[in-house]
């Protein structure tokens, strides 16, 4: 298989799997086959880029061809998150979720389900950025009237990291609830992109 069939075949499977994701986190809530009632968590998001950055020195750059000269070297990877649900404090799920791709930098899809019985519980969910040893903490911009040649470049490196910021999930977003699922109900947590938060959608069941 070349190269560029296998790209396009990847391309494929990735954009099936995002586009079945938003579905699962818009489609109607109906009622689970089972008499117990449910707790759905599905949402997909962008995982955030932990960069170190650092500016380097002209000695540094006197070694590295014109055309390829970038004041600020920024080394990192794509964060992993922690899932924690819990239900009047007994917990039902704690694990590491990643992005999709040899590199994680693919989107974080999250699917999990749990039994909950009826009646009043207290929810908690938290999906929380975890640390990467050595690479934890985003270092300062260089000032990018260092270089004037460099200064557009540096310029719009800066804008684009601070781009992606915005974009990626928040680092720790926390879910609370009071909920009482009747029979054969379900209900989803998934993730507000508006309002960059947890969500919390439920639904009577049909009778």
């Amino acid at each position: 298989m070349s190269r560029r069939v296998a790209w396009v075949l990847g391309a494929l499977v990735a954009a099936g799997a995002s586009f079945g994701m938003a579905a699962l986190s818009r489609a109607p809530l109906a009622a689970y086959p089972s008499d117990t009632p449910v707790l759905r968590l599905a949402w997909s998001v962008r995982p955030e880029r932990i960069e170190q950055c650092r500016t380097l020195t002209d000695e540094e750059l006197a070694d590295v061809p014109a055309h390829m000269r970038q004041r600020v070297q920024c080394e990192g990877r794509s964060a992993g998150y922690r899932l924690v649900v819990s239900v009047d404090g007994k917990s039902g799920f704690d694990t590491l979720v990643t992005g999709g791709g040899a590199r994680g930098d693919r989107p974080v899809y999250v699917f999990r389900e749990l039994d909950v019985p009826g009646g009043p519980h207290r929810l908690e969910v938290r999906f929380e950025r975890q640390a990467i040893p050595g690479v934890d903490s985003v270092g300062a911009e260089a000032d990018a009237s260092l270089d004037t040649l460099m200064a557009g470049r540096a310029l719009r490196e800066a804008e684009e990291r601070t781009r992606r910021q915005e974009e990626a999930v928040p680092p720790m977003m926390t879910l609370e609830a009071d909920i009482a699922p009747a029979p054969r109900e379900v209900l989803l947590v998934t993730y507000d992109i508006d309002r960059r938060a947890l969500v919390l959608r439920t639904r009577a069941p049909d009778r």
